[in-house]
């Protein structure tokens, strides 16, 4: 009893903290969650109930807040209820209905209410295709059974008659079923009328069974209604409502052939959006329990630290720790849902205001808010749709939700900026005045204000700093000076960034404040953290030589030199730092002999700066051009001596290779390549282009070392040519996609994976080694858009039932697997008897074994006497060879390194048979164009023929292609259509028609002892040659003659051999014929003898 006391104590004087908090910010939604939960657990129940009121009036609850509401409040009513008590509860029922699509709110509230409650309850669900039907039933059995009690059967008939009319008129999956019962209710109630009803009721139907069968990119609105019956992950048939949600609203969609118009219904549209948003509402509201959970263990653990001895202390330090962990993880998760439901309610709201009225566009915006109120861009899109812009703005701020979780001020600026940017659109220039008290100018400065309560670091993107200089620049002069000031105050996120210091620099030159703009340089060259010291640096010497003098520009070129030795001393600590974290091989130069060769290269780079600096000649102009641009070559010649001397001797694509995205469209590979000149040598550049205009480029730049990516990725966010390049890790933006169905192809996985970001790249591996290989790398155009793809892990893509495995590309798992390194055995000779055990027992000591892949025969049930051996590393599978040749059970083993191309070799006894019927199949594919894939162009070709194996010549650009049969063959060869491949035309040739290649040999001229047929022998069953053979093959070829080769000749020989052998035949037949002839005739003579 005391105990609760004590607890109860605590929880008031916690209750009252958080109603001190309120009288400060009295809509702030965390502290109201907190004030409900906290009286619920003191039983104060009226209190409940009107914080429950003041929350759902702020933002939307989720369905198991509305059904504790409404436990509480039905409890709290004296019986019988009171006529404003029932209204009361309608009114909260019809507003716990519209914030979302609930089905146990909806069945709570169709057994207690009216008709017509019933009926606007169904007609806001009636277009959800495949439930409505439930919400339909209820109201159809409530209404029949009024029917039974009623006295006046012809108005309750009229009813029901209107009623199944106006669902037949609504598409939905069961029409067919709705149809009849409707023929069983005429038969009943008005077998007179039946033909008349049934006749109306099929020209009812008409219009709903064209719009569910109406089709558009090969899919119609039962595809989907189907794919979402049988789809149970949440995820997934989220996934399958945005595709629906696209489809339905798309404004492509066009005009049949027929001069029909696709059936464009808005309350479908809405029914889509709306079951989309409650998809991600109940994943939320899953995550807030857990969360609620975890944030009340949290302050359970803290109180009780506070009363624990020192040896208890230690053990709920650490599960207090672990549950701070989950709470953060969980809320992590609870905005990652929110932000993709933002995006629903984006677009959602967009299209509200392209089709519906302005008072329905309004309400979806305004639900939008109240359903993500901590998400910046939602808020600017209502305030640009919304007339009283003033009350938004600081109900958006009031509820305190968009800097959650933690530390998070992305949100928050965006609100502030789309703030400043309205009044900017609404104040007039001419009426701005001096001082702060324009509303610009004090959103921003409540902006600053904000971020740095939120984070004193700052906002990273200096989206407000930018915004105040360039409107206070060209909108409001006046303002300028107090614009500089508030930039001027230090601030991590402004000191450390390279673009703050230049655009602040650049208006105090612009304005004539050349000593300010100059102290603004020097202040941000002494800083250790700056993001990308060398465009300071160019700027400087820049300013220097537009606005200083000799004097000012030595002075700049001896501070950057001494700054660039301590950049280029900190950048190669953390290479080297970096190059200890990698795991590989030994092959790189000894780190002595690396440090020696470092100091070297650094002595000569100063002895020659020192030499290049002012003479006393008096010659100034030399002086001049070798002291501005000598020590920038000279540092980057620096630098790349020190690459060279890190570079390794192994090819590591994975850790070397940045995406640079953003760039011109029509960008040169050089242009690319000197933005990176002073990081260290490029192995190579690929630019990656759609075609399209209205599209940028991106590049793949891949380093020879590992050494030179750090102070590339520091080149994040600098312009090149007008646009702002983004550089990150390749393997960021790199998703890892498999175990999808075998039937998806490229063109799918970039239709479900382009709705998250543009798709700059597929890779498809070879499946001439393995047909059944089933994963592709998908390379999105940012490291967000990768991150957001991943809600798509787990979708399932096919009837198999396996969801789809999406991941970011990990590069150190490379190194895990077993085809990586050759550290598969193949191991043969065994007996049928023999078993995993027995296996593993035989390699017992030579090293780990990861797996042992027995080959089993299942019908028999016995081992095929071979078995695949998965080593932890190719050292250790090495040393297993010494057992090959060793005996096993009678039997002498063969151990060997797995070769994964073993099948397509070219078997020894391989029977001539079966190499023509091979060869029968063969076709090669000519004029492929650059950078062919195997994978995609077998994706391309297997929707024609069938293909056992494809295998690709890049050097040549062509491709051999194994069919599944010699009509296939045919059928490419006789093709009527052509077949086009990424813009090229591809040409067919049967390989057995196919010229042999060109030769030296060949295109000699042709003599006796050249190729030639020997003439055959007399005395054998060929007949004697002809001399024209003879003749041929010693004559010159002709110039346009076709050179037949050895095949050809075997050919022509079989041939004559088979004409002779018929002939034969023939003379053998005629002779047997004429000697029975002459037999029978010299009996007939002696009988005539006789008689």
């Amino acid at each position: 009893m005391a105990e609760l006391e004590a607890s109860s104590e605590v929880l008031l004087a916690e209750l009252n903290e958080v109603l001190a908090a309120q009288e400060v910010k009295p809509h702030h939604v965390p502290l109201i969650r907190r004030q409900i939960s906290l009286m619920i657990r003191l039983g104060m129940t009226e209190e409940v109930l009107n914080g429950y009121s003041r929350l759902s009036y702020l933002v939307m609850l989720d369905e198991n807040t509305w059904l504790s509401y409404f436990d509480l409040k039905l409890a709290s009513y004296a019986r019988p209820f009171t006529l404003d008590a029932f209204v009361e509860v309608l009114e909260k029922f019809d507003q716990a209905e519209q914030d979302y699509l609930y089905g146990d709110v909806i069945d709570f509230l169709t057994e207690d209410n009216t008709r017509n409650m019933v009926k606007s309850v169904y007609q806001r669900g009636s277009h959800v295709l495949n439930e409505s039907d439930q919400l339909w039933q209820t109201w159809l059995g409530w209404e029949l059974g009024l029917l039974g009690r009623a006295s006046n059967k012809g108005e309750s008939l009229d009813v029901l008659h209107a009623i199944y009319i106006d669902r037949m008129r609504t598409p939905h999956t069961s029409l067919d079923q709705t149809s009849s019962a409707y023929s069983s209710f005429c038969s009943q109630h008005c077998p007179e009328e039946y033909e008349v009803r049934m006749i109306e009721a099929t020209e009812a139907s008409k219009i709903a069974k064209d719009q569910l069968s109406e089709k558009r990119y090969g899919r119609t609105r039962n595809d989907f209604e189907e794919q979402l019956r049988y789809t149970a992950d949440p995820n997934a048939r989220v996934q399958i409502l945005l595709e629906y949600a696209h489809w339905e609203s798309d404004p492509r969609a066009r005009t049949k052939s027929s001069g029909q118009g696709p059936h464009l219904d808005q309350r479908s549209t809405q029914s889509v959006y709306e079951r989309a948003v409650c998809s991600y509402a109940k994943a939320v509201a899953i995550l807030s329990a857990t969360l609620d959970e975890s944030e009340n263990s949290v302050r359970l653990l803290d109180r009780q630290l506070q009363e624990q001895s020192k040896q208890k202390k230690e053990e709920t330090h650490v599960e207090r720790e672990i549950m701070r962990q989950q709470m953060e993880l969980n809320g992590e998760a609870v905005r990652a849902y929110k932000d993709a439901e933002s995006v629903t309610w984006r677009k959602y709201g967009s299209w509200a205001v392209e089709t519906l009225p302005p008072e329905a566009a309004g309400q979806v915006w305004s639900r939008a808010v109240r359903a993500c109120p901590q998400n910046g861009d939602v808020w600017v899109d209502y305030l640009l749709n919304e007339v009283t812009t003033s009350a938004a703005y600081e109900r958006s701020l009031a509820l305190g939700m968009l800097d959650m979780p933690g530390n998070r001020v992305t949100d928050l600026v965006t609100v502030f900026c789309g703030r400043a940017a309205m009044e900017n659109r609404l104040i007039p220039s001419e009426n701005v005045e001096g001082g702060f008290g324009t509303p610009v100018m004090a959103t921003v400065l409540r902006g600053l204000d904000q971020v740095a309560t939120v984070d004193k670091s700052g906002d990273s993107g200096l989206r407000l700093e930018k915004f105040l200089l360039s409107w206070a620049e060209t909108r409001a002069p006046a303002y300028l000076e107090q614009a500089l000031l508030v930039v001027d105050k230090p601030n991590k996120a402004r000191s450390s960034a390279y673009q703050m210091v230049l655009l602040h620099a650049d208006t105090l030159s612009r304005h004539g404040e050349i000593e300010r703009a100059r102290d603004v340089f020097h202040k941000a060259l002494e800083r250790s953290d700056l993001d990308w010291p060398e465009a300071v640096h160019e700027a400087l010497l820049r300013f220097e030589c537009v606005h200083g003098k000799l004097d000012s520009l030595l002075d700049a070129q001896k501070r950057i030199d001494r700054q660039m030795e301590k950049v280029i001393k900190r950048r190669e600590k953390a290479a080297i730092h970096t190059q200890q974290q990698q795991k590989e091989p030994a092959t790189a130069v000894s780190d002595t002999h690396l440090d020696d060769t470092l100091q070297t290269a650094a002595n000569d780079a100063r002895n020659e700066v020192v030499a290049e600096g002012p003479t006393a000649s008096g010659d100034q102009e030399p002086a001049y051009k070798r002291s501005v641009y000598s020590p920038i070559f000279l540092r980057c010649q620096q630098f790349s001596v020190k690459q060279s001397c890190l570079l390794g001797l192994v090819r590591d694509r994975e850790h070397t290779t940045i995406l640079v995205s953003g760039l011109p469209n029509g960008i040169s590979r050089e242009r690319i390549e000197s933005l990176f000149t002073d990081c260290g040598p490029i192995r190579e550049t690929t630019i990656i282009s759609d075609g399209h205009n209205d599209l940028l480029d991106a590049a793949l730049v891949e380093f020879s070392s590992v050494e030179a990516v750090p102070s590339a990725l520091q080149k994040d966010r600098r312009k090149v040519d007008g646009h702002e390049a983004s550089i990150s890790m390749l393997w960021r933006s790199t998703l890892f996609v498999t175990n999808f169905s075998q039937e998806i192809d490229d063109a799918t996985l970039r239709q479900l994976f382009s709705q998250y970001g543009r798709i700059l790249q597929t890779r498809w591996p070879s499946r001439k080694y393995a047909s059944n290989r089933r994963f592709c790398y998908i390379t999105m155009e940012s490291p967000s858009a990768a991150q957001e793809a991943l809600i798509l892990h787990g979708y399932k893509t096919g009837n198999d039932g396996f969801g789809m495995s999406v991941l970011i590309s990990d590069p150190s798992a490379k190194t895990q697997r077993s085809d990586a390194s050759n550290s598969t055995l193949f191991v043969g000779g065994l007996d049928s008897k023999t078993t995993e055990v027995d296996v593993r027992s035989l390699l017992q000591g030579r090293g780990t074994i990861r797996n042992v892949k027995l080959g089993w025969d299942p019908l028999k049930r016995i081992c095929k006497g071979f078995a695949f051996v998965d080593m932890a590393s190719e050292a250790e599978a090495r040393a297993c060879l010494q057992l090959d040749g060793t005996p096993f059970l009678k039997k002498k083993l063969k151990v060997q390194i797995s070769d994964p191309n073993f099948a397509n070799k070219k078997a020894k006894d391989r029977k001539p048979d079966q190499l023509v019927e091979r060869r029968d199949r063969l076709v090669t594919l000519t004029n492929l164009p650059e950078n062919t894939q195997e994978g995609l162009l077998q994706q391309a070709l297997e929707k024609v023929v069938g293909v056992r194996r494809l295998e690709l010549f890049t050097k040549v650009n062509e491709a051999v292609a194994e069919l599944e049969s010699a009509q296939d063959v045919g059928k490419l060869l006789l093709g009527s259509e052509p077949f086009v491949f990424q813009g090229n035309e591809i040409h067919f040739t049967d390989r057995r028609n196919r010229a042999p290649p060109i030769t030296k040999a060949s295109t000699e001229t042709i003599t006796t002892t050249s190729f030639a047929p020997r003439a055959a022998r007399k005395a054998k069953v060929i007949a004697k040659p002809r001399p024209t053979a003879v003749a041929a093959a010693t004559s010159k070829a002709e110039p346009g003659a076709t050179t037949q080769g050895q095949e050809d000749f075997r050919a022509l020989v079989a041939a004559k051999n088979k004409q002779r052998e018929e002939k034969l035949n023939t003379a053998k037949e005629s002779a047997t014929g004429e000697k029975r002839k002459s037999e029978l005739d010299e009996q007939d003579d002696v009988k005539r003898a006789r008689t």
